[in-house]
C-alpha cells in the first residue's frame, strides 16, 4: 500500500478488508501501513536507545557498543526489508552512538574540593555576565597540586571580579578555588553536572582575583571563533549605544545571543507571559532570519522577468537563505539550540531545493536523526526536547490542514473585500492554532525540567509574534546590514519601538490572576507518557492513534500517584526542608539558598528561600531546629553545635557535621559524611516505614558521576581533599 496514499482512503479498504478477515488482521494492516513509515518514526527509536543507554546504572562494555554498532549497520544495509529488525537496529544504534558519544568527551573529573590552585589553560569560550562577573571555558594546561589522573581537560571558570575580558584562544593563568561538578539538587532532578561533562568540563572553579592574560595569535581552531565573538561584542555594543537600558540588551539578544544583561524583572515577566522563547535563538529567530531572506530574495529576483522564467529562482534564494542562517548561527553562538534550529531549517530549504514540501514530519525526522547522530546527549535536553515535540506537532497540523479545511474558492460575484476578509480570518485561525498546538506539545518536557506552565501563551504569543516577525526581526536583520555604513541607528529605533510593544505586552500578560504557571515538577516517567501520547496523534497515519488515550489516561494515574519527598537535605548539609500542609519549610532561609530556591521550584512554590522558612514548621534555637512531620520528628544540628555533641531523641536527625556513629538509638541519621559520598537526600513518610533516596544512588556508577576520595595529606595544606 502506498505510503502516500489518503488517510481516509486506506481507511475504507480497511473497513472492505474487516468484513472477510478476523480481527487480529487489523493488527497486521496497521503493521503494514506503519512499518512502510519507520523514516518518521526513526528520531522516536533512536531516542528510545539513547534513553536506555543514559538510565543504566552502570557503564555498558565497550564491547557491547561495538556489537550493537556492528549489528545496526549490517541491518540497516543488507537487511532493510524486515522491519522488526531494522526497528531493533535503530534503537541499537542510539545505544551506540550514545556510548561512543560518552568516550569520545571523556574527561577525567576532580574528585574533591581544592581550594587555591593555580591553573593555567587556553580560552575555549568566555561570556560577561555581569558587571564584575564573567564565565569562562578553559582548556586546561597545568593545576598545581592536583592529582594528575584528576586534572580535567575542562574547566568552567568563574571570576568574581572586574577583569578584562580575554580573547579566544588566549592563555589565562588565575589562582582559583576548584570544586568538583555538582550533582542535582535532589534525587531525579536535573543533573547538571551530565551536561558539562559532555562538554568535557571535569571540574568548577571560581576566583577573586585579577588573571593574567596572554594574548597569542589564535591558533586555526580558534580563529573562527575568536573572530565571530569580536564581531558579535562590536554589534552588542553598537545595539546598546543606540538603545540604552533593558530594550538595548533584548535586542543584543535577539542578534547576538548575549542575554546576560537583560533584567531580572523581564525575564519573570517574559516566563510568566510565555514570551521568553523569544530571546533564546533558536527555531523562530533561525525560521525568520532564513525565511524572511528566501522570501526578500525570491520576490527581488521575480522582478525580473528573464530570470523568474529562465531559471530556478526558488532554489536561488533557498541557498541564499541557507547561507544567511549559516552565519546568523555562527554570530549568534548560542550553542546546541542554534545549531539545532539551522539544522532544521537547512533541511527545510534542502527539500525546497530537491522539490519536496518544507514543513512535514519526514524533514523533521532527518533533522532530528542528524542532531541525535551528532549530539546523542541532546535526547534529555530540555531545549531539543521542547523544539522537537513543537515542530512535530505544527508538521501533523498542517497536514491536517491542508487535508481537511477548504481552501478558499474565488466565488463570482464576490468582492475583493469579502476575498481578503475570508483570507484574513483563514490566517488568523491558523496562527492561533499553531501557537496553541506548538505551546501545549512543547509544555509536556517544560513541565518535567521547569514545573512551569504559561497558561495565557496563546494570547500572548498571537499579540507579540505579529509584531515580532514583521517589526523587530526585519529592522534587526536590517540594522546589521547597515551598520558597516553607519546606517542602523533607524531601523534600531524601529526595532525599540517593536521591542517596547513587546515588553508591554508581556507586563500585560503577566499581571492576569494566576499568569505564573509554577507548578510542582512532573516526574519523567508521566512526561515520557504524554509525549508517547503526542506521539500517538501526530506521527501515525493509521488508527493507531488510539493509543494516545490510554497512554494519556496512564499519565494522569501516574501522576495522581506521585508523591512529592517529605524531608529534603542539601548535598552539603547546608540546609534541610520539609514539606508541610502551607508548603515547603527550609530550616534556614539564608544558607544554602540557591538549593532552597530550586527545591520550591520542585514543588511549584514561588516564594524565596527567606520567605518560605517564615512559614510554621521548625523551631530553632542555638543551631538545634527541630519540626515534627506526619508524626515523625526531625532534628536538624547545625555546625555552631558541634563541639557539645548533643544527640537530640528523635526519629530523623540531620547534622552539618559528622556524627561519627555517636547517636544511637535513631531511626536514621544522616550526618556531612554521608552528603559527602551519596549527594543530596530525599526522604518519604510513610506509617510506619522511611524511604530515603540518594543523588548517586540514582545517577549510577557513570562516567560524570565522581567518587568522592578522602583526604590526602600528601597533597599541599591548602588543599582540602575532604569535607
Amino acid at each position: 500500500m502506498a505510503i502516500w496514499q489518503p488517510i481516509s482512503t486506506w481507511s475504507h479498504s480497511v473497513q472492505e478488508e474487516a468484513v472477510k478477515l478476523p480481527r487480529w488482521h487489523w493488527l497486521m494492516l496497521i503493521w503494514e501501513r506503519e512499518s512502510q513509515r519507520l523514516a518518521i518514526w526513526s528520531p522516536l527509536l533512536l531516542v528510545t536507545g539513547i534513553w536506555i543507554y543514559f538510565n543504566l546504572g552502570e557503564e555498558p562494555p565497550v564491547l557491547l557498543a561495538a556489537t550493537m554498532t556492528v549489528f545496526a549497520t549490517a541491518i540497516l544495509m543488507r537487511y532493510r526489508h524486515k522491519k522488526l529488525l531494522v526497528i531493533l537496529a535503530i534503537i541499537s544504534l542510539g545505544f551506540a552512538v550514545a556510548t561512543w558519544r560518552t568516550i569520545s568527551v571523556a574527561t577525567p573529573l576532580l574528585r574533591a574540593y581544592a581550594p587555591g590552585i593555580a591553573i593555567k589553560g587556553q580560552v575555549v569560550d568566555v561570556e560577561q555576565r555581569g558587571k564584575s562577573r564573567q564565565r569562562i571555558i578553559l582548556a586546561l594546561q597545568s593545576a598545581a597540586n592536583l592529582p594528575a589522573d584528576e586534572i580535567p581537560l575542562r574547566v568552567q571558570l568563574q571570576i568574581l571580579t572586574k577583569a578584562p575580558l580575554p580573547k579566544i584562544g588566549d592563555t589565562l593563568s588565575v589562582t582559583a578555588d576548584l570544586s568538583p561538578l555538582p550533582g542535582p539538587i535532589l534525587p531525579g532532578s536535573f543533573d547538571y553536572g551530565r551536561q558539562l561533562y559532555f562538554q568535557s568540563i571535569g571540574a568548577m572553579a571560581r576566583t577573586k582575583f585579577t588573571p593574567l592574560i596572554s594574548a597569542e595569535p589564535a591558533s586555526w581552531s580558534y580563529a573562527l571563533r575568536r573572530n565571530f565573538h569580536a564581531l558579535r561584542t562590536a554589534i552588542g555594543t553598537r545595539i546598546r549605544a543606540v538603545i540604552p537600558g533593558p530594550l538595548g540588551a533584548i535586542a543584543d539578544a535577539l542578534i547576538t545571543g548575549e542575554r546576560t544583561a537583560i533584567p531580572r524583572s523581564i525575564v519573570n515577566s517574559l516566563q510568566a507571559s510565555g514570551l521568553f522563547h523569544i530571546l533564546s535563538i533558536s527555531g523562530l529567530h533561525m525560521s525568520m532570519v532564513a525565511g524572511g531572506t528566501f522570501w526578500v530574495v525570491r520576490a527581488g529576483l521575480a522582478l525580473f522577468p528573464l530570470l523568474a522564467l529562465r531559471f530556478p529562482i526558488k532554489k536561488w534564494a533557498a541557498m541564499v537563505a541557507v547561507l544567511v542562517g549559516f552565519f546568523y548561527m555562527l554570530l549568534a553562538d548560542s550553542g546546541a539550540a542554534t545549531e539545532r534550529s539551522f539544522i532544521m531549517i537547512a533541511v527545510v530549504f534542502f527539500a525546497v531545493l530537491v522539490d519536496r514540501p518544507a514543513l512535514s514530519l519526514h524533514n523533521l525526522a532527518v533533522a532530528a536523526v542528524l542532531i541525535l547522530l551528532w549530539a546523542p546527549e541532546q535526547a534529555v535536553a530540555a531545549s531539543f526536547q521542547m523544539s522537537f515535540m513543537a515542530v512535530m506537532g505544527l508538521a501533523a497540523f498542517f497536514a491536517w490542514w491542508q487535508k481537511f479545511v477548504p481552501q478558499p474558492i474565488a466565488v463570482t460575484g464576490q468582492n475583493m473585500f469579502s476575498r481578503w476578509l475570508r483570507k484574513i480570518v483563514i490566517l488568523i485561525i491558523a496562527s492561533l492554532a499553531t501557537s496553541l498546538v506548538a505551546g501545549a506539545l512543547s509544555s509536556i518536557p517544560a513541565a518535567h525540567h521547569f514545573g512551569r506552565l504559561a497558561p495565557y501563551s496563546l494570547f500572548a504569543n498571537a499579540m507579540a509574534l505579529p509584531i515580532v516577525g514583521l517589526v523587530v526581526m526585519p529592522m534587526a536583520m536590517l540594522s546589521v546590514l547597515l551598520m558597516p555604513l553607519g546606517l542602523d541607528a533607524v531601523p534600531l529605533h524601529v526595532m525599540e519601538i517593536g521591542l517596547q510593544l513587546v515588553v508591554s505586552i508581556s507586563d500585560w500578560v503577566a499581571s492576569w490572576p494566576g499568569a505564573n504557571g509554577q507548578m510542582p515538577r512532573i516526574s519523567a516517567f508521566a512526561a515520557v507518557l504524554l509525549a508517547l501520547a503526542a506521539a500517538a496523534i501526530c506521527l501515525p497515519a493509521t488508527r493507531l492513534r488510539v493509543l494516545a488515550l490510554p497512554l494519556s489516561m496512564a499519565a494522569v494515574l501516574v501522576l495522581m500517584q506521585q508523591a512529592k519527598p517529605d524531608v529534603l537535605i542539601d548535598e552539603r548539609a547546608g540546609n534541610v526542608a520539609i514539606y508541610t500542609p502551607d508548603g515547603l519549610v527550609p530550616a534556614d532561609g539564608e544558607k544554602a539558598g540557591f538549593s532552597a530556591g530550586r527545591w520550591l521550584k520542585e514543588y511549584g512554590d514561588n516564594l524565596s528561600p527567606k520567605k518560605a522558612a517564615m512559614r510554621a514548621g521548625w523551631s530553632c534555637k542555638e543551631g538545634v531546629c527541630l519540626a515534627n512531620v506526619k508524626g515523625r520528628s526531625i532534628a536538624f544540628l547545625k555546625g555552631n553545635v558541634a563541639l557539645t555533641k548533643i544527640c537530640p531523641k528523635v526519629d530523623i536527625l540531620v547534622a552539618q557535621y559528622p556524627l561519627r556513629r555517636r547517636c544511637k538509638g535513631v531511626e536514621m541519621t544522616i550526618d556531612r559524611f554521608d552528603v559527602w559520598r551519596s549527594g543530596a537526600h530525599a526522604i518519604w513518610l510513610n506509617d510506619h516505614t522511611l524511604r530515603l533516596a540518594k543523588s548517586k544512588q540514582q545517577q549510577g556508577n557513570r562516567p560524570w558521576v565522581y567518587q568522592p576520595r578522602p583526604r590526602n595529606k600528601q597533597l599541599s595544606r591548602k588543599y582540602s581533599a575532604a569535607p
